[in-house]
């Protein structure tokens, strides 16, 4: 079986698309209740996991420190705060991440999942974008946000997304060498999106397994 990430722009449809695709291919959508369940098995604080994400966006993740949980994660001499608390990060994801790919039948939006399993034979990766106000739209109608809130939510995420791709991981989420398909529904509706996407898992799980992809896992 297969794993399916999905990344995208905000607003542009990717949770709506990841209950589809569980309904029609009969996988588990990974919420971030999901994550934060497995965090505190781990002994990780859910709370540390979204500080993380947050203050990538000014690259100052010692600061922290004082909500990480103990227990799964030792401090290496000389290894510098930004450093360890980034490696931490990555650690956790890829211990959840990679056996979920490796049992299949998943599938994750968002918290750098591209890159956690990017080249892994199992995983198929999918980036939905959308016209600004298109997405805009779909957020204050599909969460009943006023248009301000929808913007602000926007601006917030892409800033936070960004961030989180380049001062973690080293990337560029918007590199489209990352991804399989790359779906504009601004263009293409959600059901279509669905239908391709489906099509796509399908066809590979027909071959067992994915082509061979090189680069960093």
């Amino acid at each position: 079986m297969a794993v399916v990430t999905i990344s995208r722009q905000f607003g542009a449809g990717a949770w709506s698309l990841g209950k589809r695709l569980c309904e029609r291919l009969g996988f588990e959508l990974i919420t971030e209740e999901v994550i934060d369940d497995l965090a505190r098995k781990e002994k990780v604080s859910p709370d540390w996991l979204r500080a993380v994400e947050k203050e990538a966006c000014s690259k100052l993740l010692s600061a922290i420190s004082s909500v990480v949980s103990t227990g799964l994660f030792y401090r290496s001499p000389g290894l510098e705060e930004e450093g360890y608390e980034r490696k931490r990060y990555i650690d956790f994801l890829s211990r959840v991440m990679h056996p979920m790919a490796e049992r299949g039948g998943y599938v994750l939006v968002g918290r750098g999942a591209q890159f956690i399993l990017r080249g892994h034979p199992k995983a198929v990766h999918i980036m939905l974008v959308g016209e600004y106000e298109d997405r805009v739209q779909f957020l204050i109608k599909t969460y009943q946000l006023s248009r301000s809130e929808a913007e602000a939510s926007i601006k917030e995420k892409e800033r936070q997304r960004s961030a989180v791709a380049s001062n973690i991981f080293d990337l560029d989420i918007n590199d489209l060498r990352l991804y399989h398909m790359v779906l504009n529904t601004s263009l293409i509706p959600l059901n279509w999106a669905t239908e391709i996407v489906t099509g796509l898992v399908s066809k590979l799980l027909e071959k067992e397994v994915l082509p061979e992809r090189t680069g960093r896992p």
